[in-house]
Parts: C-alpha cells; sequence; structure tokens
C-alpha cells in the first residue's frame, strides 16, 4: 500500500499542476467563448477522439509492453549496459512502432477530410459545420503522433520527462488558445486544438528522439508485417476505443438534438468538475500499477493482493476528497466557470458516486491488460459504454442534464457488477472481507453526505451533516493509512530529505 500511495503523491502532484492550468483555461474560456463555446469545444475535441480511436491501432498502448520489455532485458557490453539507441532489439522495434504510428496518422487524416459530412451529421447534426470538421484532420493525425512518442518515452521509464512536458504543455496551451479565442471567437476553436496538439507533439518528440533517434521505414512491407503481433494485440484495444468514444459522441449529440449546445456546455462542465478534477487519485494506474500487475500475471494470490492494495488507497483517497468537492461545488463553479454554469451543480452532486465506484471498479478492470486479453477486456468495457448511453438517453429525456449525471453513477455501478463477476471466473479475483467493509461503510457515508448537499442546496443544516460526514470519512482514512503504511512517517521522511538538499545547496 506504501508503494501505492507513494507514485499517487508523486504523479499527483504533477497532475495537479496540470489541473491549476486547466482550471484557469477553463475559467477564461467560459468568460470569452460562454456556455454554447465550452460545448462546442467538447463536441469537436470527442469527434477527433472518436476518428483517432478508430484508426491508430491501439498502438499507443501495445507498444508500451513490448518496448518496456526490452529496455528491461537491455544489452551488455564489456559488462556494462547499453544505452537504448545502442540496443539493436530495442531500436528496430522502436522504429517498426513509429513506421505503424505514421501510417495510421496518415489513415486517420485521410478519413477524417473525406468523411467530414459524415462526421457533421453525427456529432453536430448538420453539414453546416463540414468545413470545421474537415479542419480537424490535421487534429486526429497528430494526436496519433503524439500517442506514439508518448509510448516510446512510457516503454523507456522516460516517466519525468512525460511530468515536465504534460507541465509545459498545459501552460502553453493557455498562453496559445486564449488569445485565438479572444480575437476569432468560436471560428478559432479547431485551430485552436490543432496548434496545442502539434505544440505537444513536437515537445514528446523531442524528448523521445533525445534518447531513440527518430527513423521509419514506410516502403518496405516486409518490414512492416513484423508488426502484426502489435496489431494483434491493439485490436481490441482498438475496438473498445472507438466504441467507448463512440457512446461518449452520441450522448454529446444526443444532447444536442433534443437540446442545444448550452446543454452540452453545462454537461461538459459537470464532467470536467466530477472526472478530471477527481482523477489526480488514479494517475499512478498506467505508470506504476499497470507494470507491476502485469508481471504478476499467473499468480492468483499475489494479482489479489495487488488488486485490493489499489482498491483500498485510491477509496481511502476518493472518499473525503469527494465529499469535500461536493460541499465547496457551488463556490468552485463560478470561481472555475461563470454564473452562467450553476446548472451544473445537480449533475455534480447526481455523478460525483461514479468516482468512488470508479476507485474499485477501475483496479480490478486492469487485470484483462495485464493478462493481455484484448478479446475480454472488449466485452467488459463495451458493456459499460452500452449501459451509460441508454442510460445517458433515458436520464436527459426524463431529468435533462442531471439525468446524464446519474446515468455515470448507475452505469458505474453495472459496470462495477460486470467487472467483478467477469475477472472472478477468468482470473480468480476475491476482495478482501476488510477492503470490502471499508468500501460499503465508505460509499454509505458519501450517499449520505451527498444526499445532504443535494436536498438542503445549501442551507446550515446541510452542510452541516455533510461536513460531519467530511471530517469522520477523512479521520478513517487518515487511521488507515497512518497504521497500515505510517504515513506521517514517510511524509517527515520526505521533508528531512528535502531539507537535507537545501543545506547541501
Amino acid at each position: 500500500m506504501g508503494r501505492v500511495l507513494k507514485y499517487i503523491s508523486v504523479f499527483g502532484g504533477v497532475q495537479g499542476l496540470n489541473v491549476l492550468f486547466s482550471i484557469v483555461r477553463n475559467k477564461l474560456t467560459s468568460v470569452l467563448l460562454g456556455v454554447g463555446g465550452v460545448g462546442l469545444i467538447d463536441v469537436y475535441s470527442r469527434t477527433a477522439d472518436l476518428i483517432g480511436s478508430s484508426t491508430n491501432f491501439g498502438l499507443s498502448f501495445s507498444a508500451v509492453q513490448h518496448i518496456a520489455e526490452l529496455y528491461g532485458k537491455g544489452c551488455l557490453r564489456d559488462g556494462q549496459e547499453l544505452p537504448p539507441r545502442e540496443n539493436a532489439a530495442l531500436v528496430h522495434y522502436v522504429k517498426l512502432v513509429r513506421s505503424w504510428v505514421v501510417l495510421a496518422a496518415l489513415l486517420g487524416f485521410l478519413l477524417t477530410f473525406l468523411l467530414s459530412p459524415l462526421w457533421a451529421a453525427i456529432s453536430l447534426g448538420s453539414s453546416r459545420h463540414t468545413t470545421m470538421v474537415m479542419a480537424l484532420s490535421p487534429l486526429v493525425a497528430l494526436l496519433t503522433l503524439t500517442g506514439g512518442e508518448l509510448a516510446v518515452l512510457r516503454g523507456l521509464r522516460r516517466l519525468k520527462a512525460i511530468a515536465i512536458i504534460s507541465s509545459i504543455g498545459a501552460f502553453l496551451a493557455i498562453l496559445i488558445t486564449l488569445p485565438i479565442y479572444w480575437h476569432f471567437g468560436t471560428v478559432g476553436i479547431v485551430p485552436a486544438l490543432v496548434i496545442s496538439a502539434a505544440m505537444m507533439f513536437l515537445m514528446q518528440l523531442y524528448a523521445a528522439h533525445q534518447v531513440m533517434p527518430y527513423r521509419i521505414s514506410l516502403r518496405s512491407w516486409r518490414f512492416l508485417r513484423r508488426g502484426a503481433g502489435m496489431l494483434r494485440l491493439g485490436v481490441g484495444y482498438i475496438c473498445t476505443g472507438m466504441i467507448c468514444a463512440a457512446c461518449e459522441l452520441l450522448v454529446r449529440s444526443f444532447i444536442v438534438h433534443c437540446g442545444n449546445f448550452s446543454d452540452v456546455g453545462i454537461f461538459a462542465a459537470g464532467l470536467t468538475l466530477t472526472v478530471t478534477y477527481t482523477r489526480l487519485v488514479f494517475t499512478s494506474m498506467d505508470v506504476e500499477y499497470f507494470p507491476r500487475l502485469s508481471a504478476a500475471k499467473g499468480e492468483p494470490e499475489r494479482l489479489n493482493l495487488m488488486v485490493n492494495r489499489q482498491i483500498d488507497v485510491l477509496t481511502l483517497l476518493m472518499a473525503p476528497l469527494l465529499m469535500v468537492f461536493c460541499i465547496a461545488i457551488p463556490l468552485i463553479i463560478p470561481l472555475l466557470y461563470t454564473r452562467d454554469f450553476m446548472e451544473a451543480v445537480p449533475m455534480v452532486y447526481a455523478a460525483a458516486s461514479h468516482m468512488f465506484l470508479k476507485a474499485i471498479s477501475v483496479p480490478i478492470g486492469y487485470l484483462s491488460l495485464a493478462h493481455s486479453e484484448s478479446r475480454l477486456y472488449l466485452l467488459v468495457e463495451t458493456s459499460y459504454s452500452i449501459v451509460f448511453l441508454l442510460l445517458s438517453i433515458v436520464g436527459f429525456l426524463l431529468l435533462g442534464v442531471v439525468g446524464v449525471g446519474l446515468a455515470l453513477s448507475l452505469g458505474n455501478a453495472v459496470y462495477l457488477g460486470i467487472v467483478w463477476a467477469v475477472y472472478a471466473r477468468a482470473y480468480g479475483f476475491s476482495m478482501s472481507a476488510a477492503t470490502c467493509r471499508r468500501c460499503m461503510a465508505q460509499f454509505a457515508l458519501l450517499l449520505l453526505g451527498i444526499g445532504a448537499c443535494a436536498w438542503g442546496e445549501g442551507s446550515a443544516v446541510s452542510i452541516g451533516v455533510a461536513g460531519i460526514v467530511a471530517l469522520v470519512l477523512a479521520a478513517h482514512s487518515i487511521r488507515i493509512l497512518k497504521t497500515e503504511v505510517q504515513f506521517a512517517g514517510r511524509l517527515r521522511n520526505i521533508f528531512r530529505r528535502r531539507g537535507t538538499k537545501e543545506g547541501h545547496s
């Protein structure tokens, strides 16, 4: 549990800085473009994600494992480990990955450009936006290229470079996009997205090139077909990503058809507030948890221990964070956006519990990824996307945007049941009695606090009840972390090391 907490704190700090930049960008964007403009940004971004997920062959994920494996084996000369650029097998594989990434980027560009009327009709319900969707073609290609370089950096464990680039990129995005929005209004949305993506790709490319010089080979089919295994592994992930992105886009398209862009803006703001700003807790999953889980496949007891520890830490951190977040959300929205977005408050209350459920389901869901079971992963993840889509349609028709928030919570409850049942049968997963009791107690308290916030409408009684719940959850989390991972001692050691370094400097 201590290792999990360590990586969450390290990468959570970086993500915290990114969230700060995101807060500034969202605030100024909402002032410059209004609710409708924020909704339009969200629809364009999801459209690019859908096309990119459909054409990137899952390379940004499937390539990481083998790059990490080749890098871990290393290569020796006179007893010394060679740098990555002198490891012939690694150089060859990275060249293969980059070659396929370029082909995928070209495919994404062409499909976006040629089928832009279709994408405009699906995502925006009108061919009037065909020109702007056509202009998304470079964005789709850049997202695929960036994913390829990120896979190289992750496989070579250049985690510091990834963290630095993400922070610099978030800051530069503010400097680039806001002047464009101020001068051009909503017409500048797509150019701003493309320029931001190009800047991020160039930084990722520079960092990866320093470690592994950029080389590709597109003319030799004999060379390219060696990537068949990588592509087969990515099929499940590309289908999953495509289905998930399609369902998310269809939800937004349905809201546009039955409502308007302002409704999409409220939904996007509520989703950002609920998901993005609480995602700090999940930052170590890809970087630390997934590689450890992959190394333990074939050992059910060890896998169960890892999954249960991950669930313990995530829920202990998530429960009090969500409760404080729900208490403060009426104050947060005017601060981060404008008062026009206050309609997102009820949606946030309805969707808040889904992040706690996600803290339980996501660590379990990584089991299929660790076993490279792409078909099973596709089946399970698709079930959630379809359930969420259907619940969102019914929810919006009955309760508007609040109903979509409720669909998030109900959808994740259904997903948790599915992933638990399927992976218990497939991999022998079982949740420990202690973890199960903790999750049930925290979830019950969380629902009580969220209910008080939602129905009390800011009254002194509701704030008092929610505050007491937050204190109880925080005290419980601190007690467990203190006894099981010696959290206070670890924190003191961190500050002592920092103090020693500053003294030497």
